[in-house]
């Protein structure tokens, strides 16, 4: 049985617009982990091939790429929920 190295299982970003899409397009988050920066909080993803696809989409894509679209609705929701999340970490 092969053991996974922790950079394989998790995305980690410090990027809260990055983690407000990818939460809203419904990606797991592991956690909220502090960093060597007090001011800075970092994100653990599950790493799967979605959330992969969807870095490369939301850091490279084309404005007009359907994939980077998200319901307003959705958006605000997980950045109240991350917010939220973030003041209790």
């Amino acid at each position: 049985m092969e053991i996974k190295k922790d950079s394989d299982r998790y995305f980690r970003s410090s990027s809260f617009p990055l983690a407000v899409f990818l939460f809203a397009r419904g990606e797991q988050i592991a956690g909220i982990n502090h960093t060597d920066n007090p001011n800075k909080k970092e994100f653990a993803f599950v790493h799967t091939d979605r959330l992969n696809e969807l870095c490369e989409i939301y850091k490279f894509g084309k404005d007009e790429d359907v994939e980077l679209l998200v319901p307003i609705r959705l958006v605000e929701q997980a950045r109240r929920q991350l917010l939220d999340r973030l003041n209790d970490a």
